[in-house]
C-alpha cells in the first residue's frame, strides 16, 4: 500500500473511533437522564404529591370521625327518646287512656 491510501485509512479510523466515542457517550448520558427522569415519577412526585395533600387528607378524616361519632350520639339519643317515650306511653295506659 502506498502511503497516502495508509495515511486516508488511518484518518478514516480516527473518524469512525470519533463517532463510536460520541454515540458511546450520548447513549450513557441518555441511560443516565432515565434513571433520574424515572427516581423522579417514582419518588418524587408521590412524595410531593403526599407532602401538598396530606393536611387536606388529614382534615377530611377528622370529618369523617366528627360525622361517625354523630352518628352514634344520634342513635344514642334516638334510643333515649324511644325509652322515654315508651315510658309515656306506659303512664298514659296507667291512667287507662288508650292510645
Amino acid at each position: 500500500m502506498d502511503e497516502r491510501k495508509l495515511e486516508e485509512m488511518y484518518q478514516l479510523v480516527r473518524e469512525n473511533n470519533a463517532m463510536l466515542r460520541s454515540q458511546r457517550r450520548s447513549a450513557f448520558i441518555h441511560s443516565v437522564i432515565t434513571f433520574v427522569w424515572w427516581v423522579v415519577l417514582l419518588v418524587v412526585v408521590p412524595a410531593v404529591s403526599w407532602l401538598y395533600l396530606e393536611p387536606y387528607l388529614t382534615a377530611a378524616q377528622a370529618q369523617y370521625r366528627a360525622v361517625q361519632e354523630t352518628g352514634a350520639s344520634l342513635q344514642s339519643e334516638a334510643k333515649n327518646i324511644e325509652s322515654q317515650v315508651s315510658g309515656i306511653w306506659d303512664l298514659l295506659r296507667d291512667f287507662g287512656i288508650q292510645p
